[in-house]
């Protein structure tokens, strides 16, 4: 071997752990850069009634003050809420661990939309061509009580990132705490292109929930008003 020959060895050694090195990193944060794919584990559910009719007398003769109050079920949404949790890893393709770093306080956000998502690039607040398009879509009325422009109806939410781009100021709502107020968990509206909403809840970790016990997130979905469903991915981004 002539001299020289080890050390040139040995520097393409270096250089060759050095992009093994960088690689490795650039396939964490881009795993970090932009909301992934999560297990799913669904509880129970349950649903509240709507109020049985009842009855008056009426009497010839008579005029009575009748005072109507009426609170019925929602025909458009569906609520989720629940715990979060996660970590960052290195493995290799077969799933088997080199090192993982746990979270040891959830933050970040929780995603749903009726449609996969591979590009997060165009992400943005949702605007009114977005939710009028969505409300046809699933067949909510111009006007609905409970529609989607008239659910998130605020602009107020705290500023998020979404890989690198910021949101703010997009159409938001907060579901309620267990005192019946809007709670810690910000839902917000973007779009990922013209034609797909997605539904953002804000994590809080262990923040108080609209049954008096705690979570992460709550979120609302709509479904289809004439058949009363939707199927929705979810994607977390944690940091």
């Amino acid at each position: 071997m002539r001299e020289g020959e080890p050390k040139l060895v040995v520097g393409l050694v270096y250089l060759a752990t050095a992009i093994l090195a960088m690689s490795l990193l650039s396939v964490l944060a881009s795993a970090q850069s932009v909301p992934q794919g999560a297990t799913l584990t669904a509880g129970a559910s349950s649903r509240g009634t709507d109020p049985a009719s009842q009855t008056a007398e009426a009497q010839a003769g008579n005029i009575t003050a009748l005072n109507i109050d009426q609170t019925r079920i929602t025909d458009i949404w569906q609520g989720f809420f629940g715990n979060v949790s996660g970590a960052v890893t290195l493995e290799d393709a077969s799933g088997s661990q080199f090192y993982d770093w746990t979270l040891a306080e959830v933050t970040g956000e929780v995603y749903a939309t009726r449609n996969t998502i591979e590009d997060w690039t165009q992400i943005n607040c949702t605007n009114s061509t977005h939710w009028e398009s969505e409300e046809t879509t699933l067949n909510i009325p111009v006007g609905a009580t409970d529609g989607i422009n008239e659910t998130f109806n605020s602009t107020n939410h705290d500023n998020f990132f979404v890989g690198n781009r910021i949101m703010t100021g997009c159409r938001s709502t907060r579901p309620y705490n267990s005192t019946g107020l809007p709670g810690d968990f910000w839902n917000i509206l973007l779009n990922s292109n013209s034609t797909n909403t997605v539904y953002v809840s804000l994590l809080k970790d262990g923040a108080d929930a609209f049954n008096g016990g705690t979570a992460d997130f709550e979120l609302l979905v709509p479904t289809n008003r004439q058949t009363g469903q939707a199927t929705y991915y979810f994607y977390a981004e944690l940091s």
